[in-house]
C-alpha cells in the first residue's frame, strides 16, 4: 500500500454478503480496496439481515484499522453505501452498520460525511478508467446476487427499464451451484465449470429464457434445471445455463438500446465478473468493469467522496 501525498477519501460499503472499504487519492487513484465475504454456512443459500449486520460489525474494524494507521491524518471525506438504490424509500438494514460507523469516523476525524446508494457505487466503480460518459444517457446493468436490473441513467434521473420479473441471474446461478455441491456464493465455480466444458454441443436443453420486451423470467429455468439435473454431466448443464443467461442478457440489452435510443451500456455487479458472459458479449461494445471492481466493493463510494460524479 502506498502513501498518499495529499488528501484521501474513504469509502465504506456493507452489502448483503460483503464488507468492504476503499481509499482513493484526490486524482482518483485507488490506494486501497479491501473486502471480506461474509460467512454463509455450508448448504445455505443466503444470510438473514440480522446475521449479516452482526458480521459487518465484526469485520469493519479489521478492515479499517490498517487504513487508519496509514491515512488517518489525510482523510478528507468518508462516503458510505446507505441504501440499495437511488430512490426514495430504498432501505436495507445491513447498510446501517457502515453508515453508523462512517458517521462516527468522519466526526472523530473532522472529515466530511457523505452517502451514496449501493447501486450508484457499483456504477462508479465499474466505470472506473473506462470510456463511459455519464454526461450522456447510458444503460447501466446491475447484475448481482439479488439484483438484475437495466437502469436508464439520464443525468440525475434513474429509471428501471429492464431486468427480471422474478429471480435474478445471481440467484439462479447460486441456487444451481449449491444444488451441484458448490459453496455459496457459487458464481466463480459455475463460471469456471461452464468455461472449461468441452463436450456441450447441439440444442440447449434449457431452451431460450422467456423475454417480454426488455424483461425476462428466470424461475422456469431453475425448475427445468432441477428436472434434468440427473440426465447430463454437471459441467454441460452449467455451460447450457451460462449460455442461456448470456443470450438473454444480450437480447434485453439490445432491446433497451433500440427502445430508448441509447448506445452506452455499462455492466456492473458480481455476475459481470463472469468470463463466459464477457466472452459472449465481446462483440457487443458493452463496457464491463474491471473484475475486481464489479463485485461488491467500496471504491465507488470512495470515488464519489473524491469528487467523481455520476
Amino acid at each position: 500500500m502506498q502513501i498518499a501525498d495529499g488528501p484521501v477519501f474513504v469509502g465504506i460499503d456493507t452489502s448483503n454478503y460483503t464488507t468492504s472499504v476503499a481509499v482513493v487519492s484526490a486524482d482518483g487513484e485507488i490506494l486501497a480496496n479491501s473486502r471480506k465475504l461474509l460467512e454463509v454456512a455450508s448448504g445455505e443459500k443466503g444470510l438473514r439481515q440480522s446475521d449479516a449486520l452482526f458480521q459487518h460489525w465484526k469485520v469493519l474494524p479489521q478492515l479499517l484499522e490498517p487504513l487508519l494507521s496509514q491515512y488517518r491524518s489525510r482523510i478528507a471525506a468518508v462516503c458510505c453505501g446507505s441504501r440499495p438504490r437511488p430512490k426514495e424509500g430504498s432501505y436495507m438494514p445491513v447498510f446501517t452498520s457502515g453508515t453508523n460507523l462512517g458517521r462516527v469516523l468522519a466526526g472523530a476525524l473532522g472529515a466530511e460525511y457523505m452517502e451514496l446508494s449501493h447501486q450508484e457505487g457499483h456504477f462508479l466503480a465499474a466505470a472506473y478508467e473506462s470510456d463511459i460518459d455519464f454526461s450522456r444517457p447510458a444503460i447501466c446493468a446491475h447484475l448481482s446476487g439479488g439484483t438484475l436490473e437495466l437502469i436508464l441513467k439520464d443525468g440525475s434521473n434513474y429509471e428501471i427499464v429492464g431486468g427480471t420479473k422474478d429471480i435474478s441471474y445471481g440467484q439462479l446461478i447460486d441456487r444451481t451451484g449449491v444444488l451441484f455441491g458448490y459453496p455459496f456464493p457459487s458464481g466463480r465455480y459455475v463460471d469456471e465449470a461452464a468455461c472449461s466444458c468441452k463436450t456441450a454441443s447441439g440444442k440447449n436443453p434449457l431452451g431460450r429464457i422467456f423475454k417480454g420486451d426488455t424483461f425476462i423470467n428466470l424461475s422456469g429455468v431453475e425448475t427445468k434445471m432441477r428436472r434434468i439435473e440427473s440426465f447430463y454431466p454437471h459441467d454441460q448443464l452449467l455451460f447450457y445455463l451460462m449460455d442461456s443467461i448470456s443470450e438473454s442478457f444480450a437480447a434485453v440489452c439490445e432491446a433497451a438500446k433500440e427502445k430508448y435510443g441509447v448506445q452506452q451500456v455499462l455492466v456492473s455487479g458480481g455476475v459481470a465478473c463472469s468470463e463466459f458472459l464477457r466472452n459472449y458479449c465481446r462483440d457487443k461494445n458493452y463496457v464491463f468493469g474491471r473484475r475486481d471492481l464489479c463485485s461488491d466493493n467500496a471504491v465507488g463510494e470512495a470515488l464519489f467522496a473524491s469528487g467523481v460524479k455520476l
